[in-house]
């Protein structure tokens, strides 16, 4: 399609991008991500500490450090505040739509890889990404960047692909652990069987160059250990591998097959093509199983011979994407990685074999209003439903000096109250803590009190916290215990 080859159009489509993920980003924090990686950046300038993550509410956020030092870098230069919070991701966003254009220009043509950015940068839920504070952002910019360069290393033998390939992985790596080294290393563990690509997987000399790509990560876990006494290492190893393989986090599971109801969703509105290319992929092997025998010497002969680009993407996809169907736990961010793949595959199966120019047309200004829809109308419309720890704060700060120490039950979970807040809160108990001072407790505490005698002062009466994340409201006072 001429339109898609033209410099204007490109350019248009760039601007328009930048703008759906700049605008409105001056908006309240989401609890609990997001806020509690704010908490943690801010803690990084106040104290000088880029070892300790500890910040009110914030424990199960704890991550490795990268996100978090980038962030405070900006908060150094720039301010604290909720749009230079989300300056970085937005533009981690933006560079991994630029790669997939990059990548899909070069396995398919300049019309696959302008249509796939389009598709990928204007689809309901891969944008969000940037317009919300989270590691995730910066770990798919890393896992793309490093499927990009394997893919130039196998297709060219580019000598600076082999060198963004090990600094995705070590920037991947102290971004957030395992899943980079899942991506990657499991796409040329494959790689290894084919006979036409085992050598190029040696040549990227993993036994050299791995231990170096790993160094910031694993110096990080020592200094960590030495400054925590090995507790936030194992929290971390126990927590971010071992609970989430088997069991499933923040109570969000489901059965196999629930990411692809999510990219159904996500993909919207170009996800009606996903049934037409799976039945395509479908039909395809029930036609191989019936000319052929199923064994292993045939499928051997596959894997050896089937189109090398085809079998990169292939691959990707099942470590990006089919790998997290089997893990209990089923949180959104998990198949990140499969959204620049998944739109390169749908970018090529559409104008290969539904290459209607109307409908297209058509369905790239669909996804361009909704995407502008969505950062211009519906997430300031939203914004209210996070402005209740905003307000609770403000009343906080009139109240009591900056840096007061307040108890607060640890089960409210609200890090955002803790990030707009001046005043100290130390987590505990308030029920049965015997000591004095200013507590920051709920109506059904209240009554506890009241029930067990205790002798207190209501300083601020009842507010209404909207637990989003939680689905219910919380009733919050301020008292002081006598």
């Amino acid at each position: 399609m001429d339109f898609l080859t033209k410099s204007k159009f490109k350019f248009l489509v760039f601007l328009l991008l930048l703008f759906s993920l700049l605008y409105g980003n001056n908006s309240p924090l989401y609890d609990q991500d997001e806020a509690a990686y704010m908490g943690f950046s801010k803690s990084i300038v106040t104290s000088g500490d880029i070892l300790k993550m500890d910040f009110p509410f914030s424990k199960p956020h704890r991550k490795p450090p990268l996100h978090f030092w980038l962030t405070s870098i900006q908060f150094y230069l720039f301010g604290i505040s909720e749009f230079v919070l989300r300056l970085l991701p937005s533009i981690y966003i933006l560079l991994t739509v630029c790669l997939t254009y990059l990548l899909g220009k070069r396995l398919f043509g300049e019309e696959v890889g302008v249509f796939s950015a389009i598709l990928l940068g204007f689809s309901l839920y891969f944008p969000l990404n940037g317009k919300i504070a989270l590691v995730d952002s910066l770990l798919v910019f890393c896992e793309t960047l490093g499927f990009v360069s394997l893919v130039f290393w196998i297709l060219e033998k580019n000598s600076s692909a082999k060198l963004f390939f090990w600094l995705s992985i070590s920037l991947g790596t102290l971004a957030k652990g395992p899943p980079i080294l899942i991506f990657l290393g499991g796409i040329c563990f494959v790689l290894l069987f084919r006979k036409d690509t085992r050598s190029l997987v040696w040549s990227l000399h993993p036994f050299v160059y791995l231990p170096i790509a790993l160094l910031p990560f694993s110096l990080w876990i020592l200094f960590v250990w030495k400054s925590t006494n090995g507790e936030l290492v194992q929290w971390m190893w126990e927590w971010y591998v071992l609970r989430r393989a088997t069991n499933p986090v923040f109570g969000q599971s489901g059965p196999p097959g629930t990411y692809f109801i999510l990219f159904f969703i996500g993909l919207f509105p170009w996800s009606f093509y996903l049934f037409g290319f799976w039945m395509r992929i479908f039909r395809a092997t029930k036609e191989w199983i019936r000319t052929n025998v199923v064994s292993f010497q045939n499928i051997w002969k596959v894997v050896q011979t089937s189109d090398i680009k085809v079998f990169l993407l292939a691959v990707g996809l099942f470590f990006s994407w089919i790998f997290y169907e089997f893990l209990a736990s089923k949180l959104p961010s998990y198949p990140l990685a499969a959204y620049p793949i998944l739109s390169i595959v749908l970018s090529h199966y559409i104008l290969k074999f539904k290459n209607n120019k109307k409908i297209i047309q058509t369905f790239m200004m669909a996804s361009v209003f909704i995407s502008l829809s969505i950062s211009i109308f519906l997430l300031p419309y939203l914004n209210k439903f996070r402005e209740d720890t905003l307000f609770l704060s403000r009343d906080l700060n009139k109240l009591l000096p900056g840096n007061t120490n307040v108890f607060v039950n640890k089960n409210l979970a609200l890090p955002s109250l803790a990030v707009y807040s001046h005043v100290a809160f130390s987590e505990t108990d308030p029920i049965f803590n015997p000591e004095k001072g200013f507590y920051l407790i709920t109506q059904d505490e209240l009554v506890l009190w009241q029930s067990l005698g205790y002798s207190y002062e209501v300083l601020m009466d009842k507010k209404s916290v909207f637990a989003y994340d939680r689905n219910k409201t919380i009733h919050i006072l301020l008292v002081k215990k006598n």
